[in-house]
Order: structure tokens, then C-alpha cells, then sequence
């Protein structure tokens, strides 16, 4: 060192003239000064150094704490990870002994049933032999019903014969009275013995009740009456007049002894012929009561007869219905059985798919956890593109500019710091702010970033005009960059971004504001990797997610919460990381719980998932939360959403897209299913078409 700068004095001497300086003393000054500069520089150098490497060691004592509170945590996790298996085990066990007791009792059931069948059958045979003979007993007595209406019809006609016959006897009568009436005249005109009319009108009085002794008495009278032939005569002839019997007669004018005779006996005849045919009627009348009786006793007989049979049947059928309650119970019961061992089951095969993905867990962390000792041993940086040099790698086993490219350096409260571990702000004015805000094409940026500044130092309380200023400046500078993409390139330098996230911190609490500055941010974010990038690394995050769970019931903040995700993680994987660890998932799913059949929240919920699933760890991450469920309940609560239908497939293709233990529980949470719907519904939408064959091909 010393020689080296001897040589370099000597080379200064000969390089200067003594014209330079008044003498050597002045030169030799200003060597002195030159070697002292060095030394002072070489000396900030050094300590430039040492400042380095103490923060370097302190970064490494800080990374040191944090791998072991990792490490306490992960050790904590296994322990209950072990716990959790160890109660799984025994509430696996003791389902195993249920499922066992279940089984048993199923199987007694089954032989009960079994016993009972053979019973039901000989009762069935029994009830069905009843059943064809009281069939039978109805055909006999419907049979019995038929003869015994033909008999009261038969009946009734002799009934009316035998009124008829009654009123030919009363026409009898009453021509027999008169006949008497004329008689009795003839005998107080002839002058007869009084006894002998006596005893004519008691003969004849017994005539009217007694047809046996009309003979009799008329022959009596026909010995009374020989006398009085001519006035008999007479009679006959004015008798002839209107008796149609003695006009028909071959006696016509006979001697009034022989027509008299004639006449008696044509009586006598008549009426042997009507009490003959009252006779017969009364025997037929007697006969039919006979048989009335006869058939009212067999049809009693068979009516007691069907009680019973009605009474059998009647016991035989609630016995079969008894017997029918009983084998559906058997049958519910088993049926409850077979339920509950299915459940049992798949709550089986939940635990073991949950232990299968905490162990996958587990592996993955060690893996990481080995990969990022190896790589912090040999001194490289942990990623896979990189190749610099070792002693750029730093304590987190990432080169400086990796760490400040992907944010991977641990936030602390300093501000120092956080300028020194992370990237520096692109809002930052040192970083030619001031230029690019002086440019002529950010000039109507500036002045809407002035107005969305201008409240920073005031109350937090926003009065309506303010609100009003507030809406049109973020609205007119939404509409700027929708008219013209190439001022999207100077808003970090513009302060856009960090004064409208600034807004969001400040009004969190205003919709209008909320609803109007994520538009901004979709707007400013889409198709710009640079803003996209800065947004989140200022923690734009936080206050969607913020606003999403303060106005959940809104659906159009949540519309606008979904897209400024979705553009925020699009082809960004640490976006993608920073929106899962900001709770920007749970946050979608919530909004799609929230609105189950609002068409426009479902589908861009589904939008923002397909973009989310970029990688296996977020696809596990989804369907972790309930995503994959989620998105099949959007599907089916909106079958007539294209849209829903077009992007839900999307998101199921892009989850499907990752482990094969993702695909099996789809399979298992009928996704082939929904899938095949949506393809058959919408024939014509070529991209419904391709992802819903895309679905189906991942799910074989």
C-alpha cells in the first residue's frame, strides 16, 4: 500500500512542474491533502461496509426469529394435526362399532322379515281363498236378490188378480142383492108365508158369507117360485135386456121354468168357477208365502252368513294392513340404517381426504422448508430463473432484486426499513416524479388527483358537496383512461393510485365513494401488468376486501369488488397470493352466499375464481373454502345465464386443471353432472360447448 503510493506520488511529482506551485513545500500540502482524501474515503467505505453488514446481520437475526416462531408453529401443528388424527381415529373406531351394532340389528330385522314372510303369504292365500268364496256367497245372494224380485213381481201380479177377482165377487154381490131385493118384492106381490121369507132372507143373508148354501136356497126358491112362472117370465125378459149371457143363450125364449133353471145353473157354474179360480189363487198365495218365508230364511241365513264372511275379511285385512305397517317400518328403519352408514362413510372418506390434504400439507411445507434451507446453505437464490451472484443472496435465500420484484421481504412498522427490505414506492416524487406530473398529456390527471387530495388534512367527515366534487373527479378520471390507454403508464408517477386507495382508507364508510373507486382501480389496473403490480404492493387489497364485508348486502359493490379482483390477479401469481392471504377468497364466496340467484354477482364471482385458480396451492386454497360447491350452486340457481353457465364451467376447468384429488371430489360433488346440463341447454354457445367437453374429459 505504502509502495503503491509512493509510486503514485512520484508519478505526480514528475506529472506537476515546479511552475505550479511557489515552492515544495506547497506541494508536498497538497499531497498530503490528496493521500488524506483517499484515507477518508477508504475509511466511509469501511464503514459504508460495516453499516451493511450490521444490517445484514440483523436481517439475518430477524429472519433467524421468524423461522423459529415458523418452526414453534409448525410444530404446534403437527401436535395437533397428531391430536386431531388421534380423535379421528377413535371417533373412526367407535363409528365402526356403531356401523357393527347397525349391522346386527339389521340382520335380525332381515330374519324377522324373513320369518314374517312366509306368515303373510299363508294369511294372503287365506284372505284370497275368503275373498273367492264370499264372491261367491255375493253371486248366490245377488241370485237370490233376482229370484226374489221375480217372485214380488209374480206376486204382485196375483195380487192384482186376485183384486180383480174381489171386485167381480163385489159385481156378484150386488147383482145377487138385487136379484134378492126383486125376490123379496115377488114375495109381498105373491103374498107368501112370512116364515118362509124369513127364513129366505136368513138363507140368503148366509149366502152373502156362505157360497156353499146359495144352491141350496135356490132351489128352495125355485120350489116357491113355480107358481109365479109368468111373472118369472117377465123377469127373465126384462133381465134379457141387459144380461148379455141370457141374450147369447141358446135358450132364447124358453118356458119360463126352463129358462129359469138355465139361468141358476149358468150362476152356479160362474160362481164354482170363481171360487175354484179363488182356490187355486189362495193356494198359490200360500205357496208363495211358503216360499217367500222359505227364501227370506236362506237369504237371513246367507246375510248372517256374509256378516261373517265381511267380519272375517274385515280382521283378515287389518291384520294384513297391521302386518304391512309393520315390514315398513322394518323397511324405514333399514332404509334409516342404510342412510346412516352411507353418512358414516363419507364422513369417513372426508376425514381421510382432510388428512390426506394436511398431510400433502405438511410434505409440501417440509419440502419448502428443505428446499429454502438448502438453497440459504449453498448460497443461492431460491428462484429458478435467477443466477446471481452468492453474495448478493441475502437472509431470506432471495437476491435483492428478486425479493423487491415478487415482495417477499418481511413488513415491519419503521418506514426506514420498509423502504430497505421492499421495493421503493413508485409514487415516490425522487423517481422523476416531477417531470412526468409536469408532462402536457397528465395535466387533467393532475388536476383530478388535486381534487381527490385536496380533503387529506381535513375532517374525515364529507359533507354531500364535497361527495359530489369527490364522484366527478373519480368518474371523469375513469372515463380518461377508458378514452386513452397510454395515460394508464404515468399513474404511479401521477400519485392516481396512491391518492384513490387513500380515498377508500378515508371514506370507508360512504358507498357511493367505495362503489366509484373500484371502478377507478379496475379501470387503471386492466391491461397493465406495472399498475396492477403497484396497486397491490400499496395494499390495495385490504380495503376491497374491507368494503366487500362492510356492504355485503350490496350487490353492486360486490359486482365491482369481483371485477377489481379479477383484474388485480389476472397473469400475476403474487397478486394471486396477496388477494388469498388478504381474504379476498372468502370474500367471493361470500358474495355468491349472499346473492344465490343475482345473475350479475354469480358470474363475475365465477370471472374472479378462474382467474384466481392460476396454480395447485390456490385451486386447493378454493375448493378448500367451499368454492367448488359454490360455483355448482351458481350453475343450477342460474340455468338460464349464459354468462353464469360460461364462466362457471371456466372456473370448474381451471380447478379440475390441478391434483387428481380435486377431480375425485368433484366427481364426488356431482360436477359431470352439472356439467352435462349446462352442455345440453346451450347447444349453440361454442364456449359453454368447449369448457362443459373440457369438464368431461378431465373427469373421464
Amino acid at each position: 500500500m505504502l509502495v503503491a503510493n509512493e509510486q503514485q506520488r512520484a508519478v505526480e511529482e514528475l506529472r506537476l512542474s515546479s511552475s505550479s506551485f511557489p515552492s515544495f513545500l506547497y506541494a508536498d500540502r497538497y499531497f498530503a491533502t490528496k493521500e488524506a482524501e483517499q484515507i477518508e474515503l477508504k475509511l466511509r467505505e469501511r464503514d459504508r461496509r460495516g453499516e451493511v453488514d450490521l444490517k445484514r446481520l440483523s436481517a439475518v437475526e430477524q429472519e433467524l426469529l421468524d423461522e423459529q416462531k415458523n418452526f414453534a408453529v409448525l410444530v404446534l401443528q403437527l401436535e395437533k394435526a397428531q391430536q386431531i388424527g388421534a380423535q379421528e381415529t377413535k371417533e373412526k373406531e367407535r363409528v365402526q362399532i356403531t356401523l357393527e351394532m347397525q349391522k346386527k340389528q339389521l340382520c335380525e330385522r332381515d330374519e324377522e322379515v324373513n320369518q314374517l314372510k312366509p306368515h303373510i303369504q299363508a294369511q294372503e292365500e287365506h284372505a284370497s281363498r275368503l275373498q273367492v268364496s264370499l264372491d261367491e256367497e255375493h253371486k248366490r245372494i245377488v241370485a237370490l236378490q233376482t229370484s226374489k224380485v221375480a217372485d214380488a213381481e209374480e206376486k204382485q201380479g196375483l195380487l192384482f188378480e186376485i183384486l180383480k177377482l174381489k171386485d167381480e165377487k163385489r159385481k156378484l154381490t150386488t147383482e145377487k142383492q138385487e136379484v134378492e131385493e126383486e125376490r123379496a118384492a115377488i114375495a109381498r106381490k105373491v103374498g107368501g108365508d112370512k116364515e118362509s121369507l124369513e127364513d129366505l132372507e136368513g138363507r140368503l143373508v148366509q149366502a152373502i158369507y156362505r157360497w156353499e148354501e146359495e144352491q141350496r136356497v135356490r132351489r128352495k126358491m125355485e120350489r116357491q117360485v113355480e107358481a109365479i112362472s109368468r111373472q118369472l117370465l117377465e123377469m127373465e125378459k126384462e133381465r134379457c135386456h141387459y144380461s148379455s149371457v141370457l141374450r147369447q143363450s141358446p135358450t132364447r125364449e124358453l118356458a119360463p121354468k126352463e129358462s129359469l133353471s138355465y139361468v141358476l145353473a149358468l150362476k152356479d157354474k160362474e160362481i164354482q168357477e170363481l171360487s175354484r179360480q179363488l182356490q187355486v189363487a189362495l193356494d198359490d198365495q200360500v205357496s208363495l208365502q211358503s216360499d217367500i218365508s222359505r227364501y227370506e230364511a236362506s237369504l237371513s241365513f246367507a246375510s248372517a252368513e256374509k256378516d261373517a264372511l265381511l267380519a272375517q275379511q274385515a280382521d283378515m285385512q287389518s291384520e294384513v294392513l297391521s302386518l304391512s305397517s309393520q315390514i315398513e317400518e322394518h323397511v324405514g328403519a333399514i332404509a334409516a340404517l342404510h342412510k346412516q352408514l352411507q353418512g358414516a362413510n363419507t364422513e369417513i372418506e372426508m376425514l381421510k381426504s382432510r388428512i390426506i390434504d394436511f398431510e400433502d400439507e405438511l410434505d409440501r411445507q417440509a419440502k419448502k422448508k428443505a428446499e429454502d434451507e438448502k438453497a440459504r446453505k449453498i448460497k443461492q437464490c431460491l428462484t429458478p430463473q435467477c443466477d446471481a451472484p452468492r453474495y448478493l443472496v441475502g437472509a431470506s435465500g432471495y437476491c435483492k432484486e428478486c425479493e423487491e420484484r415478487s415482495g417477499r421481504a418481511p413488513s415491519v412498522s419503521d418506514a426506514k426499513k420498509l423502504r430497505h427490505r421492499r421495493h421503493r414506492s413508485w409514487d415516490d416524487a425522487s423517481i422523476g416524479g416531477v417531470g412526468v406530473r409536469k408532462a402536457v398529456k397528465n395535466i387533467p390527471i393532475m388536476k383530478l388527483v388535486r381534487v381527490l387530495t385536496g380533503g387529506e388534512n381535513e375532517d374525515t367527515r364529507v359533507e354531500s358537496a364535497d361527495q359530489q366534487k369527490l364522484l366527478e373527479a373519480l368518474k371523469q378520471l375513469t372515463s380518461l383512461l377508458k378514452s386513452d390507454d397510454s395515460l394508464k403508464d404515468d399513474l404511479p408517477e401521477c400519485l392516481v393510485i396512491k391518492s384513490v386507495l387513500a380515498l377508500m382508507h378515508q371514506h370507508r364508510n360512504i358507498l357511493v365513494l367505495q362503489l366509484e373507486c373500484c371502478r377507478c382501480l379496475s379501470v387503471v389496473v386492466f391491461n397493465h401488468d406495472r399498475n396492477r403490480l403497484i396497486v397491490v404492493a400499496e395494499g390495495g387489497v385490504d380495503p376491497v376486501v374491507a368494503a366487500m364485508k362492510l356492504f355485503q348486502l350490496e350487490p353492486k359493490m360486490q359486482e365491482a369488488s369481483c371485477v377489481l379482483l379479477t383484474n388485480l390477479a389476472h397473469n400475476c401469481e403474487t397478486n394471486r397470493k396477496r388477494i388469498l392471504d388478504g381474504g379476498g377468497i372468502d370474500a367471493v364466496l361470500q358474495a355468491m352466499q349472499t346473492f344465490p340467484e343475482n345473475p350479475g354477482v354469480q358470474k363475475r364471482s365465477c370471472w374472479a375464481l378462474l382467474t384466481l385458480a392460476g396454480s395447485d396451492l390456490l385451486c386447493d386454497s378454493i375448493a378448500m373454502r367451499g368454492g367448488l360447491g359454490a360455483i355448482i350452486a351458481a350453475m343450477l340457481n342460474c340455468p338460464a345465464d349464459d354468462h353464469v353457465q360460461y364462466y362457471g364451467s371456466w372456473a370448474l376447468v381451471n380447478l379440475l386443471s390441478g391434483t387428481e384429488r380435486l377431480q375425485a371430489f368433484a366427481r364426488r360433488e356431482g360436477v359431470r353432472e352439472v356439467a352435462e346440463a349446462a352442455h345440453a341447454c346451450f347447444p349453440e354457445h361454442e364456449g359453454i360447448q368447449e369448457k362443459t367437453l373440457e369438464i368431461l374429459r378431465l373427469l373421464g
